[in-house]
């Protein structure tokens, strides 16, 4: 199998991992596969033969269309967690705001009598 090729196919993992919806439970998991795929392509692109067949230049072609997408999926991917953390760190405000409401106020109470 060419460097081209295996370029090709790890391009379209990436892509095919990022198309599907991605839960935040499963999240950490494809992150971490989307990774290993771009370490891979980036090992595989330093082998990438500078003289390339007619079949390859085509695979090439197709290949850049792909990365195209891949970029743009993980671009949406990236905002879509940014927007989580948005949220999470709004709700952690929130709740303390909540919970400051509370800590202010004298749990034990005393009285003190002026008089004798």
């Amino acid at each position: 199998m060419s460097v081209v090729t295996e370029l090709f196919e790890a391009t379209a993992a990436i892509v095919t991992l990022l198309r599907e919806p991605i839960e935040r439970e499963k999240r950490e998991a494809v992150i971490e596969q989307i990774e290993q795929l771009l370490d891979k392509r980036e090992q595989l692109l330093q082998l990438l033969p500078t003289m390339l067949t007619n079949e390859e230049k085509q695979i090439g072609k197709q290949l850049l269309a792909l990365d195209r997408e891949a970029n743009a999926l993980l671009q949406q991917f990236k905002q879509q967690i940014q927007q989580d953390l948005k949220q999470t760190k709004q709700t952690k405000v929130a709740v303390e705001r909540y919970d400051d409401l509370y800590d202010s106020l004298s749990i034990d109470g005393m009285f003190y009598d002026k008089r004798r």
